[in-house]
């Protein structure tokens, strides 16, 4: 007996099943990158989770309604955790700024999600730099290299370039308690290296490391 054909199901059912595709290509075309900004807005009945590049182009976005909480259960902490979570796994954020709007429940626990996931760094960083922003301390700010026209020449009968020297230079740490500018010199001849140890200082700054290489002079000429 031949089979019966299938029967074609009802313009109700077929817009569902086209509804839940188009969904699932939407997640499974997401974008992965690496850097973004991360948007968490919770309201008292939802959270609602949105990628962007540093462009502000949508990459993402989640919902608790979208991971499967329903009616009251979107609002949960638990719920934001999981949004927070499904979002940056889908996209592979490492690194991103968060910018955060309501005062839903949902809000704290999608942050400790988003801390968890590795994204605590990007707050760290921002801190560090402001902190060592206001920090005083003492530090080669200029050198001059008698005849020297930029940073990018080179100079005969040393190894290092312009450039090389002065990130030498930025690499030596003192120590002192003045105010102010003071003048330091190096007075050597070659060949030789030149090292932290080399530098005249006045008297009120010392150097924590003498070891710190400058230069190699490979001829005979001063420096």
């Amino acid at each position: 007996l031949a089979k019966a054909k299938p029967k074609i199901g009802s313009r109700k059912k077929v817009r569902i099943g086209l509804r839940r595709n188009a969904r699932f290509s939407l997640r499974k075309s997401a974008r992965r990158i690496t850097k973004g900004v991360i948007h968490v807005e919770a309201s008292f009945n939802n959270t609602i989770i949105t990628v962007t590049d540093p462009q502000g182009r949508v990459v993402f976005w989640s919902s608790a309604g979208t991971c499967g909480f329903k009616s009251s259960r979107k609002a949960s902490p638990y719920a934001g955790q999981r949004t927070a979570v499904d979002a940056i796994r889908t996209v592979g954020l490492q690194r991103a700024e968060v910018m955060v709007k309501g005062a839903g429940s949902g809000r704290d626990a999608a942050l400790r999600a988003i801390a968890k996931s590795g994204q605590a760094d990007t707050v760290g960083i921002a801190l560090r730099r402001a902190l060592l922003g206001e920090i005083e301390g003492t530090c080669i700010t200029r050198a001059k290299f008698g005849s020297v026209p930029h940073e990018y020449s080179t100079i005969v009968g040393i190894e290092e370039s312009v450039q090389e020297i002065l990130l030498n230079l930025k690499e030596i740490v003192l120590r002192s308690n003045l105010y102010g500018v003071r003048d330091a010199s190096i007075c050597v001849k070659g060949p030789r290296y030149i090292t932290a140890q080399d530098i005249i200082l006045p008297p009120s700054v010392e150097i924590v490391d003498m070891a710190q290489p400058i230069a190699n002079l490979t001829e005979p000429i001063d420096f």
